[in-house]
């Protein structure tokens, strides 16, 4: 089997099944304060100064969380902004979250992938002193185009109005470097299966002094922050590949070549009925949306899945869904190509001739299908 999904989940690295197997052993909760309890809280710090590490974060507080989807809803039912601002290309843990008695803005995106700016820039408030408290939400990468978004921008515009800003940064995590100082957000989700992590483990990282309501209530884990004992060892396997994340950063170059000869390939054997999104921008180095004009992408799917090739529609938490996808309906991509997208996500350890069975599969498949 050919894997080429990786931007909807990662294999568990042999490190980190070996990190949480040795958790497992024992019974460990950082709630209990005898030996083993200190035990586990030692293993549970130790992954939030890995966390703070990969993403120069000693200025935040780590909040672990079940997922990067509860993250972000606490970010958005937490903080007390009273209106929210943020773009059609979000993933859906900021788009189909909408907290009642919250006003919704949202902002336009352009045709290369990228949010508005300027139409940012003209709906935020107006004047030195805004009337409302407002946060804007914006991802560093999109996860089915791969764009990188202005998100240092953005984060001073908002703060040049008053505001707060929180970044999801799930995608880019271990394939680019983040520097959450740089950035300047106040808030970010991060995901550990996104970077050869568990699943069911994420983090939500506040600036230290800025306060945040619990999204779910109960006991005092987490600095009385999030409630509910502590996954233990999901946390431990998160720190551990954070740590890998820190040193598999450089591979992602040679990621980016077969990406771009993948690319290539492709566009010499389709031509201009292949068009390839967000490609004139800076995109995360393994990611490559493609759509191939009137031919359905669920069918495309099929028959890589037939061929042992596991490609996606767009994002996973979607999946099964027949329609255009939102971020390319947001691009005001036509419907030529905006129902006959796949997206390709490569790791390190695909091969250049994975690419060439893929480039293979593909063109007969187009071929069949022009003809037919």
């Amino acid at each position: 089997m050919i894997f080429f999904d990786h931007n909807a989940t990662t294999r568990l690295a042999p490190q980190v099944l070996a990190k949480m197997t040795e958790a497992y052993q024992l019974p460990l909760n950082n709630s209990s304060s005898h030996q083993l309890g200190r035990h586990a809280t030692k293993l549970v710090e130790a992954a939030r100064q890995e966390l703070k590490n990969l993403l120069n974060a000693e200025n935040y507080e780590v909040i672990f969380t079940g997922s990067s989807t509860e993250a972000t809803n606490t970010v958005m039912f937490g903080t007390d902004a009273e209106k929210i601002f943020f773009s059609a290309i979000e993933h859906s843990s900021v788009y189909e979250c909408r907290p009642a008695g919250k006003k919704i803005v949202e902002i336009a995106a352009l045709k290369n992938g990228l949010i508005d700016v300027a139409d940012l820039e003209e709906k935020l408030p107006q004047g030195d002193k805004p009337s409302e408290k407002f946060l804007t939400c914006a991802m560093l990468a999109n996860n089915e185009t791969g764009a990188i978004q202005p998100v240092a921008e953005i984060a001073k515009l908002t703060h040049q109005k008053g505001g707060l800003f929180h970044c999801d940064l799930v995608q880019a995590l271990g394939k680019i470097p983040v520097d959450l100082e740089k950035i300047n957000a106040d808030f970010a989700a991060v995901s550990a299966h996104k970077l050869n992590g568990p699943q069911g483990v994420g983090a939500l990282l506040v600036r230290k002094g800025l306060e945040i309501h619990p999204l779910i209530f109960g006991g005092k884990q987490e600095k009385s922050k999030r409630a509910g004992t502590t996954n233990i060892a999901g946390i431990a396997g998160f720190g551990e590949a954070c740590k890998l994340a820190t040193q598999k950063i450089s591979a992602y170059e040679e990621v980016k070549k077969l990406r771009d000869f993948l690319e290539a390939e492709l566009r010499n054997v389709g031509g201009e009925n292949v068009k390839i999104f967000s490609e004139n921008v800076a995109r995360l180095p393994n990611t490559s949306y493609i759509a191939t004009r009137n031919c359905d992408a669920q069918t495309q799917l099929i028959n890589f899945d037939l061929n042992g090739i596991c490609v996606s529609a767009g994002p996973a938490c979607s999946s099964g869904t027949s329609t255009a996808s939102r971020i390319l309906q947001a691009m005001g991509i036509s419907p030529e190509f905006s129902t006959s997208a796949i997206r390709v996500s490569l790791a390190p350890e695909n091969t250049r001739d994975e690419v060439e069975k893929f480039v293979k599969i593909w063109g007969d498949f187009c071929k069949k299908n022009q003809n037919s």
